[in-house]
């Protein structure tokens, strides 16, 4: 059905679709969502970003009850960061307050500690868990966890939003590399090279020059949302594709109402890229507050991450809940339009029957 590159990659994953569920992390994908992607022959990806270790491995352990089929777990991976000035920490912690009092919370007097443990620490849980794909964001992993992983036969897929982001990911010694086009929902994945400001390349510019540049399988992202995009990333010469704001709205994504019916009402225009949600640039819904911060502080006033996402965190999950869509901090992807809500099976489905008869005009045509 697919090509041999699609096949060859599907093999290697043991999985019968070449269709990855993007890791959406802050409690939006769930065990049983990535239950439902592998059984109907996807990847189905759990992400760790903001847990705890015991929330992290608790999380592992429920997946893996839920399923025998392989699923990724995906890793947030950080580059030390220069501390910011006390006057710029209160300056900001001012200004978040301002808005969770509107909301009737009640002002932090400092930034609350962030859960997130060592990436050793989590990596070796999921080693002693027996996970077999690793995949990784924001940063890049170092010589020696990328040996220690490669000794244990774990396939590791690294995150890029540039060529040469991808050619260092394969240097490294990834077996895999997310090709993230800046239509992407949620966070940019990459920037460990070229800045928090680079990369903002288009997935279908992006795909063909990773696919030129590396030997290993480039895996498109961004943007993607039915058979038509599906059949373009193959014909772009990606073995396969990632996809997460399709999910989303599926019956088995975490997302709140509100968040699912936002995406379902979106126009293509209705996102932007912003840092002031979590300290690294995010693709999600533009809103009073996203205006309200470009106006009043630059891109480097901003703390960086996990201090904005420490501070901005309660105050987002708080205006979701009361559905105060000028403060919340949802993300979505510019593809946002063609979600449709469904179960993850009837997508799957769906998904597979569009790519196979987009294919087949393809080869009409020619």
């Amino acid at each position: 059905m697919f090509n041999q590159k699609t096949t060859d990659f599907c093999k290697q994953l043991d999985i019968s679709l070449p269709i990855i569920q993007a890791p959406m992390a802050g409690g939006i994908t769930t065990p049983v969502l990535i239950r439902e992607v592998t059984k109907y022959g996807g990847l189905g990806s759990l992400p760790l970003g903001y847990l705890s270790l015991e929330e992290a491995q608790d999380a592992v352990c429920k997946t893996k009850a839920l399923t025998s089929k392989p699923f990724a777990v995906n890793l947030f991976i950080h580059n030390a960061i220069a501390y910011p000035s006390k006057i710029q920490i209160t300056k900001m912690l001012e200004y978040i307050n301002q808005h969770r009092l509107s909301l009737g919370l009640p002002p932090l007097p400092e930034i609350p500690s962030s859960v997130e443990p060592d990436n050793d620490e989590l990596l070796d849980m999921l080693l002693n868990e027996g996970i077999s794909i690793i995949s990784f964001t924001f940063g890049i992993l170092s010589h020696t966890t990328m040996r220690k992983l490669l000794e244990k036969n774990i396939f590791i897929i690294g995150t890029a939003t540039t060529v040469r982001e991808a050619k260092a990911l394969e240097a490294l010694g990834c077996h895999a590399v997310i090709a993230q086009g800046y239509e992407a929902g949620g966070h940019r994945g990459g920037g460990f090279l070229e800045g928090q400001d680079g990369g903002f390349i288009g997935t279908m510019a992006l795909v063909p020059q990773m696919v030129d540049a590396l030997t290993i399988p480039v895996i498109a992202s961004g943007g993607i949302m039915d058979g038509r995009g599906i059949a373009a990333a193959f014909t772009l010469g990606a073995s396969a594709v990632q996809m997460g704001t399709a999910f989303l709205t599926c019956k088995e994504s975490n997302a709140s109402p509100l968040h699912k019916q936002m995406i379902l009402d979106s126009p293509a225009e209705g996102t932007c890229i912003t840092s002031i949600f979590t300290g690294k640039p995010v693709r999600s819904f533009r809103n009073e507050i996203v205006d309200m911060t470009e106006k009043n502080f630059r891109n480097e006033d901003l703390l960086p991450y996990p201090l904005q996402h420490q501070l901005t965190k309660e105050l987002r999950a708080h205006a979701n809940k009361l559905g105060r869509t000028e403060l919340t901090g949802l993300w979505s992807g510019q593809g946002a339009q063609l979600s449709r809500p469904m179960s993850v099976a009837h997508l799957m489905a769906v998904l597979e029957k569009e790519t196979v008869s987009a294919l087949s005009q393809f080869k009409g045509i020619s």
